[in-house]
């Protein structure tokens, strides 16, 4: 893996834990991340204005991958919704990996080598460690929501189709444009949901209440998304999407230093597996 490639993916997996906080401790969270969706999405429309037109033959990866990244962001503002957000982002993030071995693997033809192989499995055993320590916390509880962990199991089995189908999209169009429509269709995909379970005073309250976070996560979200599917083009989807979830490390540390949840022995082995992987890995597509 180049060095660029792993440099984007380490910068958006820091950026990704950063904005997932701030929507975690919103009023309102699917209005909070539909608001932050557009306004990011407005923020960068010139880039597919004023770049050539997408080809026809992309479109079906725009749709399908705009309605897989709409659900995502119903069901992870859902999971926040239901239980904390270190027990929801380490499951929702890092199962994906291993689903997205499976897809990279039938679609793409991305059979990894021994060497990568071996960093992924050291990846996901990690994300699960990392993980597990939030979850026998929420064992504990009386309160313990089974739907919280299916939903964000949910959100993993959407991270894993979304990124496949930008891995191959990227592989003919630029990554810039096609990630601002892709991203726009889901923001206007999202808006029955929202008005549906919001009335519109309500998304206006959520405005004048978190606007200047809402613009932050907006922008955030938009370079973090850019810069993943930039690094989609340039190395292997099924390598580049297990890194990404270092993001799960930089959340459990987020959630230890801000919202004083528990860091703990197993996080502590989960992330140096985790580590160890992302070397493993690169060392494997090294340039």
């Amino acid at each position: 893996m180049s060095l660029v490639a792993l440099g984007l993916i380490i910068i958006a997996a820091m950026m990704h834990a950063g904005w997932n906080l701030v929507v975690k401790q919103a009023t309102r969270k699917q209005v909070f991340m539909w608001l932050a969706l557009v306004v990011g999405v407005i923020c960068f429309l010139v880039v597919p204005l004023t770049s050539s037109p997408l080809p026809l033959s992309v479109w079906p990866y725009i749709v399908g991958s705009a309605v897989a990244e709409a659900i995502y962001y119903v069901t992870l503002t859902w999971a926040y919704d239901l239980d904390d957000f270190s027990l929801i982002y380490p499951l929702a993030r890092g199962a994906a990996p291993a689903l997205l071995f499976v897809w990279a693997a039938l679609f793409l033809g991305e059979t990894p080598r021994p060497v990568g192989l071996i960093g992924i499995v050291l990846l996901v055993i990690g994300l699960m460690v990392v993980g597990s320590g939030s979850l026998w916390g929420a064992l504990q509880k009386v309160t313990l929501s089974r739907k919280s962990i299916a939903v964000a199991l949910m959100t993993a089995c959407c991270v894993s189709i979304y990124t496949v189908i930008d891995g191959a999209a990227v592989r003919f169009v630029a990554a810039v444009p096609y990630t601002v429509v892709v991203l726009g269709l889901s923001a206007l995909l999202s808006i029955p949901g929202v008005v549906a379970r919001y009335r519109v005073s309500a998304i206006w309250e959520e405005w004048q209440l978190h606007w200047w976070h809402i613009i932050l996560v907006g922008l955030a979200l938009m370079i973090t998304y850019i810069m993943v599917v930039y690094a989609y083009s340039i190395t292997r989807v099924s390598y580049a999407g297990a890194i990404r979830e270092v993001s799960v490390v930089f959340a459990a540390l987020a959630g230890w230093l801000w919202l004083r949840e528990r860091f703990g022995i197993a996080r502590t082995i989960g992330s140096v597996l985790i580590f160890m992987g992302i070397i493993v890995v690169s060392l494997d597509t090294i340039k």
